[in-house]
């Protein structure tokens, strides 16, 4: 007699089956989603071997918010004043925290020695900038505001093929707005549709605050604007730092920013904006990951940063849905077997005794070391 398996008993496995496979694929698109955003994990670089936990939070500003390069002083205060209460040596403060800044300063136009030329969107950047985005580099070196000489750039690969012909340029000359920079370091274009949509098409270039001003110090034509002689416009603020209790660092900031700040400005926690639990809470409210309507200009990679955040939470939101088929049916086969064992209590009892019986009777029959000798 052929053994034949009804097709409607295949209908339960087949949907469990198809609800793990989901459930393995959502888990592995979110944390792909959320590595390829290195950006967002500068606290692991910075914690290396340690046991100590870090966070890493990052304060974005609007453009009246007047959060400038004068500020930062008086955060790193009260960060290390913070730091004290919390029982840390401040004397070690380079070792304590790491924090970068940056602002938009403009398209400008820029130059090479020879003939090529574009215009290019300029950044100033301060701190340890380049620690928190490790753009990869295809020639040259990051610099950073330790450097004696403050007139280095770090330019796109496009810019640098528009400029020369080349991204073997390290060391070369650029003029952004008729200020002489050499150029440091020329890092690849961003690699991915949502990076290029997010960067746009315009080429890009990393200066020093120096030069940032010097650079809007000049009209097109070489002479002296009527702008202010400093650029010290900040519109992103980053910080690593350790935790001894929960939500350290984001209290902290809290504390700096929220209320001198308030409606200028939005924190963002880096180092848990990747997790699977955040990121299934914001299923919910999807708009949020992407949209701000508060007038704060986001930096490029921060818009990347919230697609991701969309679609971590698309995956992470679905794979909680999909925990669901697993768990309901685990649960009819519990109350199943629950039943199915009351109904032969005694038949399953007595199997199971004379199971033990026959165990025990074997072992007694079977004859010891000793005996055999």
């Amino acid at each position: 007699m052929k053994f034949r398996i009804r097709p409607k008993k295949l209908i339960v496995p087949a949907v469990n089956a198809l609800a793990v496979a989901g459930i393995v694929f959502t888990s592995v698109a979110g944390m792909s989603a959320a590595k390829s955003q290195s950006c967002n994990f500068t606290a692991e670089k910075w914690k290396g071997d340690s046991k100590e936990d870090y966070s890493q939070l990052s304060c974005f500003f609007s453009e009246d918010a007047g959060f400038g390069t004068g500020n930062i002083r008086s955060v790193r205060g009260q960060i290390l004043s913070e730091l004290k209460d919390a029982a840390y040596d401040i004397e070690n403060a380079d070792t304590l925290f790491v924090d970068a800044y940056s602002g938009y300063a403009g398209e400008a136009k820029v130059k090479g020695d020879i003939s090529g030329r574009a215009n290019a969107q300029i950044t100033a950047v301060g701190g340890d900038f380049f620690y928190f985005h490790d753009f990869e580099l295809v020639n040259g070196a990051y610099f950073t505001e330790k450097d004696t000489m403050q007139d280095g750039a770090v330019i796109d690969r496009t810019l640098a093929w528009l400029l020369y012909g080349s991204d073997d340029v390290a060391g070369m000359n650029i003029y952004i707005n008729g200020v002489k920079c050499y150029i440091a370091g020329v890092v690849k274009d961003p690699s991915n549709k949502t990076e290029k949509r997010c960067a746009g098409k315009a080429p890009k270039a990393y200066v020093t605050y120096d030069t940032a001003s010097a650079m809007l110090r000049m009209n097109e034509k070489g002479g002296r604007s009527e702008m202010s002689d400093k650029f010290t416009r900040v519109t992103d603020y980053e910080c690593v730092l350790p935790e001894p209790v929960e939500n350290f660092g984001s209290n902290t900031f809290k504390k700096i920013f929220a209320e001198t700040y308030s409606g200028n400005s939005a924190i963002v926690e880096n180092s848990k904006r990747f997790t699977a639990k955040n990121r299934t809470k914001a299923f919910r409210h999807l708009s949020d990951a992407v949209v701000r309507n508060d007038g704060i200009r986001l930096p490029y990679w921060e818009n990347t940063s919230r697609v991701y955040e969309f679609k971590a939470s698309v995956y992470y939101g679905i794979r909680k849905y999909l925990f669901i088929i697993p768990i309901i049916t685990l649960i009819c086969l519990a109350y199943k077997g629950i039943r199915a064992y009351n109904n032969h209590k005694k038949t399953i009892k007595n199997k199971i005794i004379n199971f033990a019986e026959e165990f025990l009777q074997k072992r007694r029959a079977k004859p010891t070391a000793a005996g055999k000798e």
